[in-house]
């Protein structure tokens, strides 16, 4: 998110902070679907194309308010800077405030923006924080369900995952993702390809994705079809998160492990 804003206004940091906090909480409160129609609206490129789940994690971002928020002005004072470092330190971890200074120059017939930036070097090290904290283990992640139904499906497919004997591969039956961000992968058998991965949204609920996109080597593989028509989707098109809740765990489930099965014969032969 990024706005603008020159030097010679008066009330340049109180507005240009005020706006670019406006604009992301409208985002935030909208939630992706109206994030989207908005960005085809001013014909951005198709975002359901974006490789490895990028939509996905665009989605969740946006639910969840992790927006980089940068400050576009002529000149970085010392005010704007205190701002800046004001706001990387009370913000969260995953929330990154920068400012960019692009100043005027003119040589003869050449007009010259040049560019730089403050507050870099602090949002790395915030988003070097994100990155170095605890992934989730099974039991931080059920804690984080909120629903004692829901929780009892993700300790059913755990299970169920763990009961199953034959070791086709050697990858770890689940997958842990970053803690309060990133999903956990199931992957039966041991193989390499996990055919679905759990999250949690900001409200507690259990969900889950199809991986038909994650992946490049499997992306839209045919072997993810029947998984993706079981919850409405379709495997060439984007992942979108369904409710456990909603859907028959036990036809899930024997859909997963058919699936895993076939998106990872090609990897099994190698």
């Amino acid at each position: 998110m990024v706005e603008c804003k020159l030097a010679s206004n008066s009330d340049r940091r109180r507005m240009v902070i005020g706006q670019v906090l406006d604009y992301a909480a409208a985002i935030w409160q909208s939630g992706p679907e109206a994030f989207h129609r908005q960005w085809s609206r001013q014909g951005g490129p198709d975002l359901s194309e974006l490789d490895d789940g990028a939509r996905d994690r665009l989605d969740r971002n946006l639910e969840d308010g992790r927006i980089h928020l940068c400050l576009a002005v002529d000149l970085i004072d010392a005010d704007l800077r205190r701002l800046v470092e004001y706001l990387n330190r009370i913000t969260r971890d995953d929330v990154r405030v920068t400012a960019l200074q692009l100043a005027y120059a003119r040589h003869g017939n050449i007009e010259i923006l040049v560019p730089s930036t403050y507050g870099g070097e602090i949002a790395h090290a915030k988003s070097q924080a994100v990155r170095q904290k605890d992934s989730w283990t099974k039991e931080s992640f059920l804690d984080a369900i909120a629903s004692p139904t829901e929780r009892a499906i993700a300790e059913r497919l755990f299970a169920r995952l763990g009961g199953l004997d034959e070791r086709l591969g050697s990858d770890e039956d689940l997958w842990f993702g970053t803690y309060g961000q990133g999903g956990v992968f199931l992957h039966p058998y041991g193989l390499r390809f996990a055919p679905i991965q759990l999250w949690v949204n900001k409200a507690g609920q259990l969900m889950a994705y199809g991986n038909w996109r994650q992946y490049t080597a499997v992306r839209a593989h045919p072997g993810f079809a029947e998984l993706a028509r079981f919850v409405g989707q379709d495997h060439e098109g984007a992942m979108r998160g369904f409710p456990l809740a909603e859907v028959d765990i036990d036809a899930l489930w024997q859909i997963v492990v058919r699936c895993a099965r076939l998106i990872n014969e090609p990897a099994r032969s190698e």
